[in-house]
């Protein structure tokens, strides 16, 4: 078969995979919010438990089955203001209170989780947390002052070590960074993706790629086989194998089906896991084999928001 039917063929089939996989939430329209999603920013898999940081609904939940109506999963907290994401070191939790500047940490004890400690004064939207296991520290970026905080462990309790502004962001959003190949990556910058050193804990910029009109709006940039995907506001979803020619870039947002805006990724029991916001609430994942995609499913799909959920977004700032 020429490669061009072949290309045709495993499209067809791709397309048909995203559209047999995509449940049907009836009931989402007349659902509280407690028994929906809205805007679930990110979704990870710690301690063997899976965390959905269900940003505008202001809550932190869990499961130990990805599979679980989202009715039935347990709340961390689900008084926080839109959180983004959460990360751990197996014991120690951190999220973000991104409408209230302060991070939040619980510790899993053998009777469960508790919150620990309230960290204030993180001005400017905590907005990623990532914890890193080369250098066993937490990172969180603040997307609106462009600051990046380390944090450890001492005693049990977490503690800030610096504060770094980081200038070349030129004062532009920033949603997201990743630590891709011992390097930090920033998403998208001054309409550029930036990498920088942070072992050294200089976060010194070592390279920068040009990123061209209709990608600057970047959410979220992972390195998966041999190509770089990346998320971005509004409603794209892109592959590329070279960041400095984004001519390549693969479209990914029709082939898998998205309806709203693809947000954060997660690599968990060997598939992709997508989350998808704001106009349309759902949960993708897929698997890559040899930079072939399959398995394409939609964990949790909630669609358009309905009025529970507009009223819960409005009780506290996101």
């Amino acid at each position: 078969m020429k490669k061009a039917g072949f290309r045709a063929l495993m499209l067809v089939t791709l397309l048909a995979l995203v559209f047999q996989s995509t449940p049907t939430n009836a009931n989402a329209a007349t659902a509280t919010y407690a028994e929906r999603l809205y805007s679930p920013m990110f979704i990870t898999k710690l301690s063997g438990l899976y965390f959905i940081a269900d940003s505008w609904n202001h809550r932190l939940i869990y499961s130990s089955d990805v599979n679980t109506p989202i009715k039935n999963w347990k709340v961390l907290d689900d008084d926080i203001a839109a959180p983004h994401s959460i990360a751990s070191n197996g014991t120690i939790f951190i999220s973000e209170d991104t409408g209230r500047d302060r991070l939040f940490v619980y510790t899993l004890t053998t009777k469960g989780f508790a919150k620990t400690q309230v960290i204030d004064n993180i001005k400017g939207r905590p907005h990623r947390t990532v914890y890193d296991q080369a250098t066993r520290k937490f990172y969180v970026l603040t997307s609106d002052t462009q600051n990046m905080y380390t944090l450890s462990v001492k005693n049990g309790r977490v503690v800030i070590d610096s504060k770094k502004h980081l200038p070349y962001m030129e004062a532009s959003y920033v949603r997201s960074f990743s630590i891709i190949d011992g390097l930090m990556y920033f998403v998208s910058g001054p309409n550029q993706i930036l990498a920088v050193n942070y072992k050294d804990g200089t976060f010194s910029l070592r390279e920068k790629y040009d990123v061209p009109a209709g990608y600057r709006s970047m959410n979220d940039l992972k390195k998966i086989g041999n190509y770089y995907y990346i998320t971005v506001y509004y409603n794209k979803f892109i592959r590329l194998k070279d960041l400095s020619d984004f001519s390549t870039a693969e479209d990914l947002y029709t082939k898998l089906g998205f309806k709203g805006v693809p947000y954060y990724m997660s690599y968990i029991d060997g598939k992709v896991y997508v989350t998808e916001i704001d106009t349309y609430s759902a949960i993708r994942s897929f698997k890559v084999l040899d930079d072939q995609i399959s398995m394409v499913q939609v964990k949790h799909d909630y669609g358009a928001p309905n009025a529970a959920v507009l009223n819960r977004k409005r009780i506290l700032g996101t």
